[in-house]
């Protein structure tokens, strides 16, 4: 293998790492944002599921100033009940029973009130536990996703750290007039310098190239640009 060929050879395997870089990099832009509609997910069941907890807690919490009310008023009427023969006027007397019916009203409304709260607090003690086993399975199934996406990016991590030192051990071979020429064009196009012609375009900036110079890039024996954007052509398969 002539010098020319074997360093269209190792650009060949340069290309393959900086394509597998530029798509680990699109891919690490993309995981945080799902990270984070997985998590925004978990929230929103977990506020909803708060939501339901609170209006329970209101409920209840009615229902324990509406028997205190209606404990203090049944006092009341039993006291009331009580003066009736202390009275002497019928001013008086007309006045207690107007205030013990009073009573009697307030304390039947309250009885009422206390079984429509019963029931509605019954209703939202469903409602509870019914969303409580929904965001639990969903809470586990979101870890899970959120999990999944972690390892991912774990795991493109790691495969980016080490493609990014096979790929100076690759360019340390190549010969120094066109190891400068790589340098050169890396100064204008950092992620991807090398490219692969895919069917008579370049591969990045998809311009379509001259049909002789496709079939050029495709002996991989020439140093080859692209007349658009300047990238290294090389060829390779899948």
């Amino acid at each position: 293998m002539n010098d020319i060929r074997r360093d269209i050879h190792l650009f060949v395997s340069v290309a393959r790492i900086e394509a597998s870089l530029h798509a680990h990099k699109l891919a690490l832009q993309k995981i945080p944002a799902e990270i984070a509609t997985v998590d925004k997910a978990i929230a929103e069941l977990e506020a909803k599921e708060n939501a339901v907890q609170a209006s329970l807690e209101q409920l209840t919490a009615q229902r324990r100033n509406t028997e205190k009310n209606l404990r203090e008023h049944e006092d009341h009427l039993k006291k009331y009940k009580g003066q009736t023969s202390l009275v002497k006027t019928n001013e008086e007397y007309t006045a207690m029973l107007k205030e013990i019916a009073n009573l009697e009203q307030r304390i039947g409304d309250e009885e009422e009130q206390l079984l429509i709260l019963m029931d509605r607090i019954e209703a939202a003690q469903h409602d509870v536990a019914k969303i409580s086993e929904v965001v639990k399975a969903e809470r586990a199934k979101r870890a899970a996703e959120r999990q999944v996406l972690e390892a991912q990016q774990g795991n493109i991590e790691s495969e980016v750290e080490n493609l990014a030192r096979e790929k100076p051990k690759i360019l340390s071979e190549v010969s120094p007039p066109l190891l400068k020429r790589y340098a050169r064009l890396a100064e204008k196009h950092r992620d991807v310098v090398v490219t692969r012609v895919e069917a008579e375009h370049c591969g990045v900036c998809r311009q379509q190239l001259p049909p002789q110079l496709a079939v050029e890039v495709r002996k991989n024996e020439q140093f080859i640009t692209c007349p658009a954007c300047g990238r290294i052509l090389v060829h390779y398969a899948n």
